[in-house]
């Protein structure tokens, strides 16, 4: 299997590292079922890949088998943000989608000990065909009999439909909330959206909510909580 680097991974502070473990724990009461997970938002910025590498990473050290799938095909940042990079440069979720390579070769171990990572190489403009093929329904699958846990980081509600589409595949859902910006009516669409989806949706997930501290970098100002009614 070959290996993805990641160069950019943030030292979380308490604050923000004791609310994402509880996270962890709490989903671990979704029941034995729930494997396959989407974490998704209404809009942009609200944190939600932040949430997906941090939740992958604690379950991964905690010995959960656990695979970070990057569905946003058509604007993924995850890339740059957090410095992936491969030896021979990354063959992505992309290439195994359009039938260009095996998913053995397209999803990469990490120096995160029982972490995995099914990147995006390229972005693309318009995937639905990919998310509508069979092939994807067949990852999913995969997927699901090799790891403990598959989080699946999907474009937000509100800008296309791709997390829809992505939705009927999964076991259970996270929505991510910016504290003070995400407009009531804006949350209350996309639990309506995926409501439609017969998804379960596990809980959503209070983001940037300030803590009151002062601290030394951006994250010791925010933190991240989780729960049913936190908006």
């Amino acid at each position: 299997m070959k290996h993805l680097y990641i160069d950019k991974m943030p030292e979380l502070p308490f604050q923000v590292a004791e609310p994402m473990n509880q996270l962890r724990i709490n989903l671990g009461f979704s029941g034995a079922d729930v494997k396959t997970i989407m974490i998704t938002s209404s809009t942009p910025n609200e944190g939600k890949s932040f949430v997906a590498v941090q939740l992958w990473k604690m379950l991964a050290e905690v010995g959960n088998r656990t695979l970070l799938i990057d569905c946003d095909l058509r604007n993924s940042e995850m890339r740059s943000k957090y410095g992936f990079r491969a030896e021979d440069g990354i063959t992505g979720i992309e290439h195994f989608l359009a039938g260009k390579e095996e998913i053995s070769r397209a999803i990469y171990e990490t120096d995160i000990e029982n972490g995995y990572i099914l990147p995006v190489g390229t972005n693309i403009a318009n995937p639905t065909i990919l998310l509508e093929c069979k092939k994807f329904s067949d990852m999913i699958e995969i997927t699901k009999q090799n790891f403990e846990y598959v989080l699946i980081d999907t474009p937000p509600l509100g800008s296309v439909a791709d997390a829809l589409t992505i939705a009927g595949y999964c076991d259970g859902s996270l929505l991510i909330v910016r504290s003070g910006e995400t407009p009531r009516k804006l949350v209350e669409n996309s639990v309506n959206l995926l409501q439609r989806t017969e998804t379960p949706l596990l809980g959503m997930v209070l983001s940037r909510a300030d803590t009151g501290r002062k601290g030394n970098s951006y994250y010791y100002n925010h933190y991240y909580r989780y729960g049913y009614n936190d908006y």
